[in-house]
């Protein structure tokens, strides 16, 4: 019989990670972990290829768990695996929910709506964006996920996870726990240039964890604060990164005493930018000294993936075999 798994989050493997990907999805995850949720973590390759060529989201599947284990993931807390080690049993479920919804039920899902505006028309847009929620909800559903964190834009794909898991129940019998959303904080981190989200997409906005602290330093220079007594959307997200990248109390502190003064009109932005390249440059240190020890041993990051696996597979098979039963009884 199946288990039911608490906690289960996954990440696209799709390049390097930016410090907002550590504090908007590692951050949380770590706090879940040292809370003894026991959450499972999957890579989610299958998800990947809906932009990426396969051979391009191959190569960054070890990097990525590299990069989760440095910033101290631990997999005897936290279950990691490979979405395609599992494929057989998610895909065939992804069969079975797809019978449980509609055409016009997919194409009202904001991201997909979200998508097809930015560009991406139902002539040219590639099938996989349009069945990516019913894949999301095999995901959740074959290890009988009850609770996802997500960010707000994210809960409409759990609304459908939700409700196909509803129609399953209906029509088949009571069997799929309804997964429930654990809303993670959302962190607004800023492009340098303040003129979007930090996204891998521009790279001259964001600070990269591969970064050299040079290279950080050099882009936080250059990044925009605010004009004296003003508190702007980019000041804002500076002082997030400062205070969420392990930053300490004295440090933490000294933000607030320079934000009060900058309020009251003192020329304080210069100091402020000082200390939070020497945070952010702390950080960058510390882990990529951590994840040099890491690669030294690909083979731990094998048997890692082999060990999350075999869970993964053990229970998507035994919910597969329950949901089978219930279909063709």
């Amino acid at each position: 019989m199946s288990t039911e798994v608490n906690i289960l989050t996954g990440v696209r493997p799709t390049g390097n990670l930016t410090i907002a990907n550590y504090l908007g999805a590692v951050k949380p995850l770590l706090e879940l972990q040292e809370k003894g949720e026991k959450p499972f973590l999957f890579v989610a390759d299958l998800h990947a290829i809906t932009d990426y060529e396969p051979h391009e989201v191959k190569k960054y599947i070890k990097e990525l768990v590299a990069d989760y284990l440095a910033l101290g993931i631990n997999p005897e807390k936290t279950t990691i695996y490979v979405q395609s080690a599992i494929k057989a049993e998610v895909m065939t479920l992804s069969i079975y929910l797809a019978r449980l919804t509609t055409v016009a039920e997919l194409l009202r899902v904001p991201t997909i709506k979200d998508k097809i505006k930015k560009g991406q028309k139902p002539e040219s847009a590639n099938a996989l964006l349009f069945f990516y929620p019913v894949l999301m909800a095999s995901d959740i559903l074959i290890q009988k996920s009850k609770k996802i964190p997500v960010g707000e834009d994210q809960v409409a794909h759990l609304e459908v996870a939700k409700m196909l898991a509803e129609r399953f129940n209906k029509k088949y019998g009571n069997f799929f726990t309804l997964p429930k959303v654990h809303q993670v904080k959302s962190l607004r981190i800023l492009s340098l240039k303040g003129d979007s989200k930090m996204s891998k997409s521009l790279p001259e906005g964001a600070i990269f964890l591969t970064d050299t602290p040079a290279e950080a330093e050099k882009k936080l220079n250059k990044a925009q604060t605010a004009m004296d007594k003003q508190m702007t959307p980019s000041l804002e997200s500076l002082v997030l990164i400062a205070k969420g990248l392990n930053s300490t109390e004295a440090e933490q502190k000294q933000i607030d005493e320079i934000i009060v003064q900058h309020k009251s009109g003192q020329q304080v932005m210069g100091q402020f930018k000082k200390l939070v390249i020497a945070i952010v440059k702390r950080f960058l240190q510390d882990f990529q000294a951590k994840r040099a020890e890491i690669v030294k041993n690909k083979k731990n990051i094998d048997s890692i993936l082999e060990n999350g696996a075999k869970v993964a597979i053990e229970n998507a098979r035994a919910t597969l075999f329950e949901v089978e039963k219930h279909l063709y009884r």
